[in-house]
């Protein structure tokens, strides 16, 4: 089930910046190259996005659309896999079992975040009907007690998306490519980002800058976001732990 020698990630001495944006060059070409595959992939997350959302806003349970935002943040990159196959220029995945157990992972991950968000809320506003998405965010930028809920909630979930992105980054790639355990995968992933700090965060940045641009035009935008992130990914992976991307 398992490779013998877990190869561990090399350090990158360039500058993050440069290579960020040589992962994404190289995403933006395989984009280029699937154009049908790839905005298909993104649109059909677009519209799982978007009946969220409504079933959010039919139930009554719009307070969950920030928390969900932030949870999609860990999960998302689960649904990336079948792009990786596509750069990799193979359609088969090695070990969807393993991915499964990355994916659980991210999604406890998740939905501890989101338990965390709610009682950081009732703590601040004690345990009141939800007012509405509109007037509930108006009243956490306009007050005292919302800014305080805010850095709180920022401080949690930076915690939980940084985790998240440590062990998931490099990991799920990896059982793309290699017959190897999660465990072992999300071990090395973890390693990969530690030894490499600065592109790690400059990567992540870059991660979060282009989905919140996504988010931003109505999730729309992520039809393209969301392959190119998953491309470069995996060029990500292949130029940490193969020198070549």
């Amino acid at each position: 089930m398992t490779d013998t020698v877990y190869s561990k990630a090399r350090i990158i001495a360039e500058p993050p910046a440069s290579v960020v944006r040589r992962w994404l060059a190289a995403g933006w070409a395989d984009l280029r190259r699937n154009p049908g595959y790839s905005l298909g992939y993104g649109a059909a997350l677009v519209l799982l996005g978007w009946l969220t959302v409504w079933l959010l806003a039919a139930s009554g349970m719009g307070w969950m659309l920030l928390p969900l935002l932030a949870g999609g943040v860990l999960v998302g990159p689960v649904a990336t896999v079948g792009l990786y196959s596509v750069a990799r220029g193979r359609r088969e995945v090695a070990s969807k079992t393993q991915i499964a157990l990355v994916g659980a992972i991210l999604m406890v991950f998740a939905l501890t975040w989101i338990r965390a968000a709610t009682v950081l809320f009732a703590i601040v506003y004690g345990l009141r009907p939800f007012a509405g998405f509109a007037d509930t965010l108006l009243l956490m930028v306009s007050t005292p007690a919302g800014w305080m809920l805010l850095a709180a909630g920022s401080l949690t979930g930076g915690l939980f998306a940084a985790l998240g992105f440590a062990v998931s980054a490099y990991s799920l790639p990896m059982l793309v490519e290699r017959r190897i355990d999660g465990f072992s995968a999300m071990a090395l992933s973890f390693n990969a980002a530690t030894h490499n700090f600065r592109l790690s965060v400059w990567w992540g940045a870059a991660i979060t800058i282009l989905t919140a641009l996504g988010v931003l035009t109505g999730l729309l935008g992520l039809a393209v976001i969301f392959p190119l992130l998953g491309y470069a990914t995996w060029h990500a992976y292949a130029d940490l732990f193969h020198g070549e991307s």
